[in-house]
């Protein structure tokens, strides 16, 4: 085994020779990684100690959603993540409390839709949204969904975001968390069905089957942004109807197919 590896071995080498030197050398030695100096300054233990607050929002980013499409920390804050001398990087970004940074609170809206348009169309026909422009004091993107490591809503936590405005206490439409957590779950349990269907199509090589499902579940999950309830609920549980019966069509041709 070890002089049939060897041989392999020298046949490569050999090839290599053959090659014009500069496609040799790309050839014999990978790409360098490309310069972070963002990760590379963030993540120091040093720099925890220094500033554990922005260490934090860093340990919170790595992994997250937007970490692994590829959005990176020059993308939200600008910068310069090339530059390792911290002014140079730093340049032309500016504090939250400015009214110009695109993480000022009133502004954080229009910064998370550069790449959620869609969303924040519906979230701009909001009542939230409504307030947040007159008074900078509307709940935002980052009240429900955190900012650096992205979390979509759960029945469980609704309560404890929005009681701090919807409350008896405030008499700010208390029954509204009630509600939202009665669709969200209706939503998440069309979901349910909506994987499923999703493997069975897979399973018998039709995944294009998946197109209706998923533009309804969508258009709700948007219209969801819109905060209007009222309309939202009835929506949500024709989605649910809809989605339960696809799937249990699909699960008697299945078992139809099993026979």
């Amino acid at each position: 085994m070890k002089s049939v590896m060897a041989a392999r071995k020298s046949v490569l080498v050999a090839s290599l020779a053959f090659l014009p030197v500069g496609l040799r050398a790309a050839v014999a030695a990978p790409a360098p990684a490309p310069v972070d100096a963002c990760r590379d300054c963030h993540q120091d233990e040093k720099f925890r100690v220094q500033n554990k607050k922005i260490y934090d929002y860093f340990q919170d980013w790595k992994g997250s959603p937007h970490d692994l499409a590829g959005v990176t920390c020059t993308g939200c804050h600008g910068g310069d993540r090339t530059k390792n001398d911290k002014d140079e990087a730093h340049k032309g970004m500016l504090p939250q409390s400015n009214p110009e940074s695109p993480f000022h609170y009133k502004n954080i809206p229009k910064t998370c839709g550069a790449c959620h348009g869609d969303i924040l169309a519906r979230f701009q026909k909001s009542r939230h949204y409504e307030m947040l422009e007159e008074s900078g004091r509307g709940p935002s993107c980052i009240t429900c969904h955190g900012a650096l490591n992205a979390k979509v809503y759960s029945t469980t936590i609704i309560e404890r975001a929005c009681s701090s405005c919807h409350n008896k206490k405030t008499g700010n439409n208390p029954r509204i968390i009630a509600e939202a957590q009665e669709i969200l779950g209706r939503l998440n349990h069309a979901n349910g069905y909506r994987n499923g269907l999703r493997f069975y199509y897979k399973s018998i090589h039709k995944p294009e089957a998946m197109a209706k499902v998923d533009a309804a579940y969508k258009d709700v999950i948007l219209f969801w942004h819109e905060f209007d309830f009222k309309r939202l609920a009835p929506r949500s549980k024709e989605l649910l109807a809809e989605v339960k019966t696809i799937y249990a069509k699909a699960h008697e041709a299945s078992e139809g197919d099993g026979k």
